[in-house]
């Protein structure tokens, strides 16, 4: 939520998408090339692909994303702040997420825990989309944490830097 680009994208994108079904928000960047690539990465996990996790338990993992991205350098702002709550707003979860920010607030940031009940490839990579759209990447520590969150969702490096240049031009061609 750094910056202008970033709130435009997650905005072209709509807050609802994002927090009831990444897999729709992320749709225009070649998804199927990158879950495949993931799944790969999972192969000696049986169970893995094979599961989903319940929609309220996926959007709580989303607002957690959106949260933990934002303070990924260190803090959250009052722009940040206001641009996630905007995001819940238009996704229709105020009042629950509201709750939902302060709890994400108050936690450690912890890629491995927010990546750990992660079931199948496109749920890794809504996280993953979702926290590189709501950043730019201009701070070591932004960096260092998606590095760790790619690590523990068992992205492929590759892959990694194909969402971020993905995202980058897709900001980049915003208007404004």
């Amino acid at each position: 939520m750094a910056s202008k680009s970033s709130r435009k994208l997650l905005a072209k994108y709509g807050g609802g998408a994002l927090l009831v079904g990444g897999g729709a928000v992320a749709g225009t960047v070649l998804w199927n090339k990158y879950k495949d690539r993931i799944r790969a990465a999972h192969q000696d996990e049986p169970q893995y692909g094979q599961q989903h996790t319940p929609l309220d338990r996926r959007a709580e993992r989303l607002v957690l994303a959106l949260v933990f991205a934002a303070k990924s350098d260190g803090h959250i702002d009052d722009s940040e702040r206001a641009a996630i709550e905007r995001q819940l707003r238009e996704a229709g979860i105020e009042a629950q997420g509201r709750v939902l920010v302060e709890q994400a607030i108050n936690q450690p940031l912890d890629p491995m825990r927010l990546a750990a009940d992660v079931k199948n490839e496109e749920e890794a990579l809504e996280l993953y989309f979702l926290s590189c759209a709501a950043i730019d990447i201009d701070h070591f520590m932004e960096r260092s944490y998606l590095q760790a969150l790619g690590d523990a969702l068992k992205i492929p490096q590759d892959v990694r830097d194909e969402i971020e240049r993905d995202i980058q031009q897709e900001k980049k061609a915003l208007p404004g």
